[in-house]
């Protein structure tokens, strides 16, 4: 009996470590159109553009517009992670963000020190220095910026679990609480002429990001190897919007067929 346990235990720790190793792949390419309604509101892109073998690092862009016209809507912004690849999480080494606005280039610089145990944050505007500050951090705890997290939660969703996950975003620490519901879920999109099988997450962003995202979410992952997220649904200023994966580029990689 004994021996038929550590057999099951292989396979579930060998299955779930071969699911994560799948998931990061460099030059992944996303592209997500934003939905208010049936308004089109713009573009997100994320990118995982890099390894590093000796630090385990990987580094990821991100680009999210508005389109020209929408009403009340002015976004234009660049994001980039660097951070450490863990055993089922990661964990942010560094985060650099630029807002285009109105002619000015605003720049947040957060550099994350483990070993001293504090955040180094900068601010600035068209290069100018406008704040600088240090944000120790409290304990053993793996942060995430706003952009590694979108990649922590693909890592995590291998489990069937309830996540808190510390966070650094706009300046102070915070939370974002999820779970993963393992049963197939089934959605339908413009990527492919069948239901595509997934797996669903929700969870309750404690802090407020970029257009005032903040609370309540729900998200579809596939339900494969990969976890791409296909679509999800968030709170932001405006109301409820809708993110949905519109192209991508992944070496072998097609959305999986739902089976009933």
């Amino acid at each position: 009996m004994r021996t038929i346990k550590y057999i099951l235990l292989f396979i579930l720790v060998f299955t779930t470590s071969y699911s994560q190793n799948s998931v990061l792949e460099v030059g992944e390419e996303l592209y997500y159109k934003v939905y208010f309604g049936f308004i089109t509101l713009g573009e997100v892109k994320f990118k995982i553009t890099g390894y590093d073998p000796k630090t385990n690092t990987y580094s990821s862009t991100s680009s999210m517009k508005s389109y020209e016209g929408i009403p009340f809507i002015n976004l234009d912004y660049i994001f980039e992670s660097t951070f450490f690849r863990l055993n089922d999480s990661i964990m942010s080494r560094r985060f650099y963000s630029t807002e285009f606005k109105q002619g000015v280039m605003t720049h947040i610089d957060y550099d994350f020190d483990y070993e001293r145990s504090i955040i180094k944050a900068k601010r600035d505007k068209d290069w100018n220095v406008e704040e600088e500050k240090q944000y120790k951090i409290i304990g053993n705890k793996k942060l995430q910026d706003g952009l590694s997290l979108f990649y922590n939660a693909r890592l995590q969703s291998m489990v069937s679990r309830n996540y808190i996950v510390p966070v650094y975003i706009n300046g102070q620490e915070s939370s974002v609480n999820y779970s993963f519901n393992m049963n197939k879920d089934v959605i339908s999109s413009d990527l492919a002429e069948y239901d595509i099988s997934a797996v669903r997450i929700i969870g309750t962003a404690q802090f407020t990001g970029v257009y005032g995202l903040t609370g309540e979410f729900v998200g579809w992952l596939s339900d494969d190897s990969a976890r791409i997220p296909l679509k999800a649904k968030f709170n932001v200023t405006i109301g409820s919007v809708t993110l949905e994966l519109s192209k991508y580029k992944r070496k072998n990689w097609k959305p999986p067929v739902y089976n009933k």
